[in-house]
């Protein structure tokens, strides 16, 4: 070639390469960043794919008062400890974890004396059983007995009944009266005569295999009519070679991840690790958990004398606070700072409560203990299934990478092939035949 060709090649290949070290750069910036996308992956997803939600029904007075005189004499309690006995198991007839101020009253008193007692023990022979409360329960328009259907289930409201927790059964129907209908018998008469709080139920809506959710309050003579929707939400395979830190979410074979606790025994869980947090918490002030509200552990369990550190304790245990909002967000005490993450598979149900008076005070023949009904049905025969995943993966890379060589020097694999081709073997062999040309000569 003549100079000056040389030259504008040259200056040609130079800003072919500045432009295709730059770009790349960026590409590489961009794949490393590992930005996500969230898209819808089925608007109409059957709902039968999904497990009926596990309804938890809890008793706002958590003990029957009528089995009172049985445990003190079970437990050989003597005169002079009934008063102390009595006032201890009011506050559990309204303990929640929310709740420790019921122990206030307690601080001054000789706990000491009942320190042998299983409190835990005693509230769950003192808890309501299912043919006491529930009555007249049908599922998918069947009549069934309400004891094959609900079971005892610790929570942090205390000793509950839930249905569907284990079994999980499936509802391809939608609509009213199509789930769960069941009939809630108050019997205010056997509550606790220290306990002045209102009458009522708790329920809770919950995905199978999550310990507790939102409490939803269903009162007294009222028909509760609760229209359940699913939204299910997953991460795809190529997200999941990221650590959860950066995804956001926990697998539940990422048993190695920092954020990975959940109680024990459970699945993992956004709300389980919550529960887990609650329970590293009790420890940490108090040296001991309420054992009542959580599945069996290893954690050494709170007996009567720990009562007052409980309620002293209450108000540093009101709320959940998540990383890094304490400058956001003004609160006169600290809360629970729990770094919890959703599982990377995640059901969402979101209820829709219509709730009528039956007023039976206005029938002729009609019984006011007779409580109210409950309605637990889905609203729709499909769900919402969104997808995260990932922008840019590595084939995103590897193609954007081949267009930008394409388009600066106008190469592809097989150019690649050739240029080897050429440096590794025909310059050589030039070079090596005009070597020995010029021994010849």
């Amino acid at each position: 070639m003549r100079r000056r060709m040389r030259v504008l090649w040259s200056l040609a290949l130079i800003c072919a390469f500045s432009v295709l070290i730059y770009v790349s750069y960026l590409l590489g910036e961009r794949y490393h960043n590992r930005h996500f996308q969230t898209i819808i992956a089925h608007s109409h997803a059957p709902i039968r794919q999904i497990a009926f939600p596990v309804v938890i029904i809890c008793n706002k007075n958590r003990l029957n008062w009528s089995r009172l005189e049985e445990v003190r004499s079970r437990y050989n309690i003597t005169p002079s400890q009934e008063q102390l006995l009595e006032r201890i198991l009011t506050a559990y007839d309204r303990l929640s974890f929310h709740r420790f101020d019921v122990f206030d009253s307690l601080e001054d008193e000789p706990l000491q004396a009942l320190n042998h007692l299983n409190f835990t023990q005693i509230v769950s022979e003192m808890s309501w059983r299912c043919d006491e409360i529930l009555s007249n329960c049908s599922w998918q328009t069947a009549a069934r007995n309400c004891c094959s259907l609900f079971r005892p289930r610790r929570l942090p409201l205390g000793y509950c009944l839930a249905f569907n927790e284990l079994e999980q059964r499936r509802n391809a129907a939608f609509g009213i009266d199509t789930g769960l209908l069941v009939r809630l018998v108050l019997h205010s008469e056997h509550h606790a005569p220290g306990n002045l709080d209102t009458k009522g139920f708790i329920l809770n809506i919950v995905e199978p295999s999550v310990w507790f959710g939102f409490p939803i309050e269903v009162v007294p003579h009222t028909r509760t009519n609760v229209a359940v929707t699913a939204v299910y939400h997953y991460f795809d395979e190529h997200t999941l070679s990221l650590p959860s830190s950066q995804r956001r979410c926990v697998m539940d074979s990422e048993q190695d991840s920092e954020h990975f606790h959940t109680l024990m025994g459970q699945k993992y869980m956004l709300e389980n690790c919550q529960a887990e947090c609650q329970q590293r918490y009790l420890l940490r002030y108090c040296n001991c958990t309420l054992d009542l509200f959580y599945p069996p552990s290893n954690y050494s369990a709170c007996q009567a004398t720990d009562f007052p550190c409980l309620a002293a304790h209450n108000h540093l245990l009101q709320n959940f606070e998540q990383s890094g909002e304490h400058p956001y967000v003004h609160t006169e005490d600290a809360g629970l700072l729990c770094d919890c993450l959703h599982n990377c598979k995640s059901l969402t149900l979101v209820t829709e409560l219509r709730k009528s008076v039956m007023q039976p005070w206005l029938q002729p023949n009609s019984s006011l203990v007779q409580g109210m009904w409950l309605n637990v049905f889905f609203k729709k025969p499909s769900m919402l299934v969104y997808r995260t995943n990932l922008i840019y993966t590595w084939v995103d890379l590897l193609v954007s990478f081949g267009g930008i060589c394409q388009l600066c020097l106008g190469c592809s694999l097989i150019s690649l092939l050739e240029f080897l081709y050429f440096g590794l073997l025909k310059v050589p062999r030039f070079h090596w035949q005009r070597i020995r040309q010029m021994k010849k000569n």
